[in-house]
Formats: C-alpha cells, structure tokens, sequence
C-alpha cells in the first residue's frame, strides 16, 4: 500500500453504535453520510409513505414503547407515592431515610384532597408548638 492509499484508509469514519453486551464500539465503516454502518441502521430510510409518517408522527414514541400517556402516567404515579411518602414521614408513620433524588413534577396533581389535609395538620401543630 503506498502512503497516499493508507491516508484515505485511515480518514473512513467508524460506526457509532455501541454493542449493549460488551460496551465495546462496533468496529464496521460508516457508510457516506451516515454515522453508522449498514447492519444498525443507516440503510433506514424512515416511512416513506403518507400513512407511515403519519402513523410514525402519532405514536410519537422514544426508545421504544413509550408513548406521551404512558409517560404521564408513570408520572403521576411517581407523584402519588412522594406524596404518600411526604405524608407518612410529616405524620411519624415511617422513619429511615426518604427516597433520594428531585420530587415529581406532577405533584400538584396527585391527591390533592390528601395534600391539603396534610397542609392543614401541619399548620395546626405549628400552632400548638407555638
């Protein structure tokens, strides 16, 4: 191979796709104007027709299965049991560390009957602390 041949060799882009068992790159060319190789996807062309770009537009899913409903109820879910958490904790029924991380952005949503009660209780031991 002469130098001008193992220049261009070495300039061929690689495949981005990273195998899930080992960690490892895949080690195949990229195909022109792709990231990938042939083998994880850069043959897709997407839907083509008018019904497939309007099913793909409605399903609106990411990484497979999850759809917008989906998501917003395991959401509101993740409200509910920080709220059951909350008020478990204020009213001395569970003791340990509480779960870790940000509060669910649906909280406001997630029984707010119980909520505000729990408010209540609190505003009244805060009376008769005072």
């Amino acid at each position: 191979m002469s130098k001008i041949e193992q220049s261009s060799a070495m300039q061929c882009a690689r495949c981005v796709a990273v195998f899930k068992a080992t960690g490892q790159r895949c080690t195949a060319f990229a195909l022109a104007g792709k990231r990938t190789c042939a083998r994880h996807g850069a043959l897709s062309t997407g839907p083509r027709t008018a019904e497939g770009k309007k099913k793909c537009s409605t399903a609106r899913t990411v990484h497979g299965g999850d759809t917008i409903a989906i998501r917003k109820e395991r959401s509101l879910a993740s409200a509910r049991l920080a709220i059951l958490e909350q008020v478990g904790h204020g009213l001395k029924m569970m003791t340990g560390p509480r779960t870790r991380g940000r509060k669910p952005d649906r909280m406001g949503e997630a029984y707010p009957e119980l909520q505000a009660l729990y408010q209540k209780l609190v505003i009244e031991r805060a009376k008769l602390s005072a």
